[in-house]
C-alpha cells in the first residue's frame, strides 16, 4: 500500500499546532505544584547576599552578621546567624497572586514566613542558576506599590 508523504504545509500546521499547545500550558508548568516544596528538597541552606530597597543596599558587610535559611521538610524555617541559631518559624510554600498588585496577574510561587527582616512576611521567590550557583530571590507581597524589599541568597549545599 502507498503511502503518501505529508505535505510541507501539513507538517508546518502540525509542528505550530504543537508549539502552541507547548506554549498554552507553559506556565502552568513552569509553577511548582501546590504540594511541592522546593525549597526543603535538599540538605543544605540559603546564604543571604543582600536586600535591597528604597534606600541603599543591605548585606552580612553593613549589617555585622551573615544569615542563613534553612527550609526542612517539616514547614519549619530554620533561621541562622552566622552559622548559629536564630530563630525557628513555620513556613508554608504556595501558588497565587499578590492582591495590591492589582490584575491581572499570573499566579507566581510564594512563600510566608514571619519576616526578619524589614520584608513583608508573604514573599513571591524565583529561582535562578548561573555559573556562580543557585539564587534564591523574594520579593515582599507589597513591592509593586510601595519600591518593595527584595531578599538574595546563594544556595549552599552541606
Amino acid at each position: 500500500m502507498y503511502k503518501r508523504p505529508l505535505s510541507l504545509l501539513t507538517l508546518a500546521l502540525v509542528v505550530c499546532t504543537t508549539n502552541m499547545a507547548a506554549l498554552c500550558c507553559r506556565e502552568e508548568t513552569d509553577l511548582p505544584p501546590a504540594n511541592f516544596d522546593t525549597l526543603a528538597q535538599q540538605q543544605g541552606y540559603w546564604e543571604w547576599q543582600s536586600s535591597a530597597t528604597e534606600g541603599p543596599l543591605v548585606s552580612p558587610a553593613t549589617v555585622g552578621y551573615t544569615r542563613q535559611l534553612v527550609f526542612g521538610t517539616n514547614g519549619q524555617l530554620s533561621i541562622r546567624h552566622n552559622s548559629q541559631p536564630f530563630s525557628e518559624v513555620p513556613y508554608q510554600v504556595s501558588t497565587g497572586t499578590l492582591p495590591r498588585c492589582g490584575a491581572p496577574q499570573q499566579p507566581v510561587p510564594l512563600v510566608t514566613f514571619k519576616a526578619e527582616l524589614a520584608n513583608n512576611d508573604r514573599k513571591a521567590y524565583s529561582l535562578s542558576t548561573d555559573a556562580t550557583g543557585t539564587h534564591l530571590m523574594l520579593s515582599g507581597e507589597d513591592a509593586c506599590v510601595d519600591g518593595g524589599y527584595t531578599e538574595t541568597y546563594l544556595w549552599k549545599a552541606e
